[in-house]
């Protein structure tokens, strides 16, 4: 991953920004009162549905003092959501430069948080330009693999937040960031999450990208992700055991592979192609029954509510050979549902799921209660007295 990443092309136009706005926004940071003390909140640029929206949530509405403002495109579906909340700016804008350089604390869900351009602010921190502000790396998931691009010094966060206990005691050991910056304090969005409520009758199959790598256009069609997905939407078996259960089955699959989403069809009425302007994946999780993904971390989130994974693994070692490399984790081991590997075990797994009630049962149960050991709506409070200690001190 890293090597793509320093193939990434530095723009001229954002670094020229960055080094003609420094002085300009150390200037107001000082002299307006919108830059001062400024906390700057993100997620990509164009979205607000994951830990960035939730702690912004929790800024204006439990410490409406503090300066804060959520960085989001004019055009984005989440804005009104973030506007209602409180101050934004226009992802790219002048304005964004001049606060991102000014703020005191940036928050993100990404590598470089709160950055008008990833991957030139992930270069001018290789090289040594830094923003000002404290980087509060929030996440967007928790990690299960070797991500060696997150790894210190590659990366450098002053809070580096994980979600779950296992998660944190290996990244703390094995990414090398200094002692204090790694933290298990929680997902922002897990407080949002009702654990053991109520449930749609919905079955969720949500797989992940597959990088770069993967053609786009036309050709998506001969790869094997959309020939595993397409022959399962198409299953007689699957349509069959939809109408037995009185179930719907959504198909989301991951935000960069929506543009890709046409090519997929499914005879079954039963069976939606939900489009990521009109479906909300944290909705989604809440609604579902159960979780189909193949390495996903959206399953934790699941996990989290107490309601049962399959894992369906077609490509696995295509996947760690082309993507991420193994890490603490393993499905077999630790995961929280069955591994699969072909459309019948898929098919077999899910009406021994149904026939459990999509209820959890044992190992997993007692590897989800194992694996989460923070398990309350504490989070974003746990997050805010982090950055508040650092500031501090």
């Amino acid at each position: 991953m890293l090597g793509k990443l320093k193939k990434v092309p530095v723009y001229g136009k954002n670094v020229l920004l960055f080094l003609v706005l420094y002085l300009p926004a150390r200037i107001l940071r000082r002299v307006n009162p919108s830059y001062r003390g400024l906390w700057l909140v993100s997620e990509r640029g164009f979205d607000a549905r994951d830990n960035g929206y939730w702690f912004f949530r929790y800024l204006r509405e439990k410490h409406s003092d503090i300066n804060s403002c959520f960085v989001i495109t004019p055009d984005s579906p989440d804005r009104d959501r973030v506007a209602c909340l409180g101050k934004t700016v226009r992802f790219q804008s002048i304005r964004h430069y001049l606060m991102f350089l000014a703020a005191d604390v940036l928050v993100g869900t990404h590598l470089q948080p709160a950055a008008p351009d990833l991957w030139v602010f992930f270069h001018l921190s290789q090289w040594g330009f830094r923003e000002k502000g404290l980087r509060i790396f929030l996440q967007h998931g928790v990690i299960k693999d070797d991500m060696t691009y997150l790894h210190y010094p590659t990366s450098r966060m002053n809070i580096f937040v994980c979600g779950a206990r296992p998660e944190y005691e290996y990244v703390s050991s094995t990414y090398g960031h200094p002692e204090g910056v790694v933290r298990y304090l929680g997902l922002c969005r897990f407080d949002n999450l009702p654990v053991g409520g109520a449930h749609e009758r919905e079955i969720l199959v949500m797989p992940t990208w597959r990088g770069a790598f993967y053609p786009s256009g036309d050709a998506f069609v001969n790869t094997p992700f959309f020939k595993h997905f397409q022959a399962l939407l198409n299953a007689p078996e699957l349509s069959e055991l939809l109408e037995k259960l009185d179930y719907k089955l959504i198909f989301y699959p991951h935000i960069e592979l929506q543009k890709e989403l046409h090519h997929f069809t499914s005879p079954s009425e039963r069976i939606i192609l939900a489009d990521c302007t009109t479906h909300d994946v944290q909705d989604l999780l809440i609604r579902c029954s159960l979780l189909i993904t193949d390495y996903s971390s959206v399953f934790n989130d699941v996990a989290y509510m107490n309601k049962p994974v399959i894992y369906y693994q077609f490509d696995w070692d295509d996947y760690r050979s082309r993507l991420y490399a193994e890490g603490y984790f393993s499905y077999e081991k630790d995961g929280f549902g069955p591994v699969v590997k072909t459309q019948t075990e898929l098919l077999s797994a899910l009406n021994a799921a149904a026939e459990s009630g999509f209820e959890p049962v044992s190992p997993y149960r007692e590897r989800i209660e194992a694996f989460y050991p923070l398990h309350d709506r504490q989070n974003c409070e746990r997050t805010f007295r982090a950055i508040e200690d650092l500031m501090r001190n």
